[in-house]
């Protein structure tokens, strides 16, 4: 069990800290558990699966411009990087998982399929969208990023199925009714099908920053 919980809390990049925030423990009960000091109880284990990461302070915008910068992102080569390096899949579910997050975080997430994709658990990032409710907004990201690998397609698949027909944003939870009113007549028919507001379109990624 001990494993298992220090699997979970880098899976989701996080550090002692933010994890037990999000679990409810003081950091050094944390480390007892880690350690195999202290039992990890049946509450715990269901705070690790309906806990999210992205509710943890340390998921700032400019703590997702810092981990960017340390996966190489070149839009962010300006921006100190972070001192580890976090999970590409766990940094995009994080991102995904705010109601509101910087633009130009938000135009990094194409690039962050694209490089990444093939080192993603795709598996587990499907099931923790899904229990979010962030599946239209992951669907519609995988199909923008253009990356059609087997392991995308079958996930873009499980999401088709489980597609919600409430209307989301592409993490800008805060946008105008006037403007959400203009984005729904503007979008993209592929962001229609996923139910987003947003006028992000594949023609338009930015291929200089692949």
């Amino acid at each position: 069990m001990a494993a298992y919980l220090q699997h979970w809390r880098k899976r989701n990049g996080l550090t002692q800290v933010e994890a037990a925030t999000l679990l409810g423990v003081s950091q050094p009960y944390l480390s007892l558990l880690e350690n195999g000091a202290r039992p990890l109880t049946a509450a715990l284990r269901i705070r690790m699966k309906t806990g999210r990461p992205a509710d943890v302070e340390g998921w700032s915008d400019d703590r997702l411009r810092a981990r960017l910068s340390a996966l190489r992102y070149p839009g962010f080569a300006h921006v100190p990087p972070a001192r580890s390096r976090y999970s590409p899949d766990a940094l995009l579910l994080s991102a995904l998982g705010r109601p509101d997050v910087d633009a130009r975080v938000v135009e990094a997430l194409p690039w962050l399929v694209r490089q990444y994709a093939s080192r993603m658990d795709l598996d587990w990032l499907v099931r923790q969208a899904k229990l979010q409710d962030l599946q239209n907004r992951l669907g519609f990201l995988l199909q923008l990023s253009r990356v059609e690998t087997p392991e995308v397609l079958a996930a873009v698949h499980v999401l088709e199925r489980a597609r919600l027909l409430r209307e989301a944003t592409f993490c800008w939870d805060s946008m105008p009714a006037a403007t959400q009113e203009w984005m729904r007549t503007n979008r993209s028919p592929l962001a229609e099908h996923w139910n987003v507001l947003t006028r992000a379109k594949a023609e338009d990624l930015d291929d200089a920053a692949c």
